[in-house]
């Protein structure tokens, strides 16, 4: 498209290799012609063989049949994808036509292995995805809507990168099955950085990523500005262990802290959490990456009766999913700042850094902490610094520098810093200080 004034409904699609440059207006909300797709999908944790559903809306993309199922649609490999314009993609069509066919089923009701979804822009393995204009999800479905809602704005498989330079933004109501993604995917060794701005602005929303994988062996970092203001769950860079994660811009999180039932069988059921950067992994002997703030970090936590008692939000946050089994060491830097603060009806877990506050059992995570900067304060008192259920934490090697008045008169102890909840403490699960 060569015409910046002109609106297209219809997405643009290349296939395999292929290359293409939005420089117009992509505005796609119905649910036919190119615009349209359907897949399965079967990357379910604990549930082998399973496959869910999906049905598609895309703006620009990379795809291709699938050989083995007829009338399904693949993310095809090796694409360039770049969009210079406006990319406007929205649920509500989509949305409806997939509750119009759900009601001539046999189980209207059942929603667990369905999908609906939003991409903005899309490939398969080893593609390069970059926007350099403007992207709005909008996320107009019901909000009684109880299917799942994937809104994707950049999204590519394997061995990929993606980098975004302009603006995304997700708007709307929301609800609260929705699931926020911003640049990233389910799979190893991706490149994802963001350099421009990502807003999130939303009444609902049951979990948030922003740059996020589910993979292993690539790395996520934030240089421009990220801001979220949901429910839910919110992870704004998330990975599994040994993705490295950095932020050297501005991560703002408002948390609409709300506890949600969980409707889908293969998602884990927690309390509300929020985190600017977030690692999960099964005890594993794989090598880990360091995860490092050099930015802002601030979350605000604004809990309220819907919250329930346990929301917890933290600057830092990692958490073991497995129940048995060492895991690696994982090294945390913070050479920036982060401001953790809570609003509301109860006090809640709150910290700088969180370690296995939603992972009820002794299965201690070994954290090494470097460089700290913080501001001081008296840690033993806040116990806002280093939180957790059950983790080994080694301090010898820490540089911890404190900020602020009282910064030349506080001397803290290494056991001061680290705060186990009173809980975790009478079950008598392993809470160890190396200094």
């Amino acid at each position: 498209m060569n015409d910046n004034d002109k609106v297209s409904r219809e997405a643009i699609v290349v296939g395999r290799g292929g290359y293409a440059v939005n420089y117009g207006h992509l505005d796609i909300s119905k649910p036919e012609g190119i615009n349209y797709f359907e897949y399965h999908h079967g990357n379910i944790p604990g549930q082998p063989g399973v496959k869910v559903k999906n049905i598609a809306l895309c703006g620009l993309a990379a795809l291709e049949d699938n050989p083995d199922r007829p009338g399904e649609k693949t993310l095809a490999p090796n694409a360039t994808l770049i969009n210079r314009g406006i990319i406007d993609i929205h649920f509500k069509e989509i949305y409806d036509l997939y509750m119009e066919r759900k009601a001539k089923t046999d189980d209207p009701d059942n929603y667990n292995n369905d999908t609906v979804r939003c991409y903005a822009m899309a490939a398969g393995t080893g593609s390069m995805l970059i926007n350099e204009g403007t992207i709005n999800v909008y996320m107009d479905q019901d909000i009684e809507a109880g299917v799942s809602l994937y809104g994707c704005a950049m999204w590519a498989n394997a061995h990929s990168l993606m980098i975004n330079r302009g603006e995304i933004h997700f708007i709307g109501n929301g609800s609260w099955q929705s699931y926020i993604r911003g640049v990233g995917s389910m799979d190893s060794h991706l490149q994802v950085i963001n350099e421009g701005e990502i807003t999130v602005d939303l009444e609902r929303a049951y979990q948030t990523r922003i740059l996020h994988t589910a993979g292993q062996y690539g790395s996520l970092t934030n240089n421009g500005v990220i801001r979220v203001k949901t429910g839910g769950r919110i992870m704004v860079l998330g990975c599994l262990a040994g993705t490295r994660m950095t932020n050297n811009g501005t991560i703002e999180i408002t948390s609409l802290a709300t506890f949600l039932e969980n409707k889908v069988s293969y998602h884990y059921q927690f309390d509300p959490l929020a985190t600017a950067m977030y690692e999960h992994f099964l005890p594993n002997d794989l090598p880990t990456c360091p995860t490092v703030n050099r930015g802002i970090i601030k979350v605000r936590l604004c809990g309220t009766e819907a919250s329930g008692p346990n929301a917890v939000a933290f600057g830092f946050y990692c958490m073991q999913v497995g129940t048995k089994g060492e895991t690696p060491v994982h090294l945390m830097v913070n050479e920036g700042s982060v401001e953790v603060t809570q609003e509301g009806p109860v006090h809640y877990h709150t910290a700088e850094v969180g370690v296995n506050m939603q992972s009820v059992g002794d299965f201690p995570v070994n954290v090494k902490i470097g460089r700290w900067k913080t501001r001081a304060r008296d840690f033993a008192r806040t116990r806002d610094l280093f939180i957790c259920r059950s983790a080994k934490f080694d301090l010898s090697e820490m540089a911890l520098e404190l900020t602020g008045d009282e910064a030349s008169a506080v001397r803290p102890a290494a056991d001061e810093l680290v705060y186990q909840i009173e809980a975790s403490k009478e079950a008598g699960e392993t809470c160890e200080v190396k200094e």
